[in-house]
C-alpha cells in the first residue's frame, strides 16, 4: 500500500488541516453502524469476512475498510441492507479513514489489529 509511504510530516499536516476530531468520530461511528448492520446477519458477516480473508483479530475500522473497498461486498451490503449507494459509502470516507489509520500507526505509533494485513490486501 503506497499510502504508508507518505511522510509523517505530510500525514500530520493533512490530519491537522483536513481531518477534525469531529469528522473522524463521524466516520468511525458510521463504520461501526454499518458493521453492526452487517453483523446482524451472521451468514452475511461470515461471508464477507471469508471473502476478504479477515484475520481473527482485526480492528473494526480495518475490517470496514476491507469490506467497503471490495466492490462485490459493497454491492451485496447495499442490496442486503437496502442502502442507497450515494448515502452509504462515499469514496472519500474510505480515503480519509485510511489516512487516519496510517497516521495513528506511523505518527502516533499505535498498534492496530489487522493493520499489517491491510497493507498486504
Amino acid at each position: 500500500m503506497h499510502t504508508y509511504e507518505i511522510k509523517e510530516s505530510v500525514l500530520e499536516s493533512y490530519k491537522k488541516s483536513r481531518l477534525s476530531d469531529e469528522r473522524i468520530n463521524d466516520l468511525i461511528r458510521q463504520a461501526d453502524e454499518q458493521l453492526g448492520e452487517i453483523s446482524q446477519n451472521e451468514a452475511l458477516y461470515n461471508s464477507f469476512s471469508e471473502e476478504v480473508e479477515a484475520p481473527a483479530e482485526i480492528d473494526n475500522i480495518i475490517l470496514w475498510m476491507l469490506f467497503m473497498s471490495n466492490e462485490d461486498i459493497c454491492s451485496d451490503y447495499i442490496s442486503q441492507c437496502k442502502k442507497s449507494f450515494m448515502d452509504s459509502i462515499p469514496g472519500s470516507d474510505l480515503a480519509e479513514l485510511l489516512l487516519y489509520v496510517v497516521h495513528r500507526k506511523k505518527v502516533e505509533h499505535i498498534d492496530i489489529a489487522g493493520f499489517d494485513y491491510l497493507l498486504q490486501y
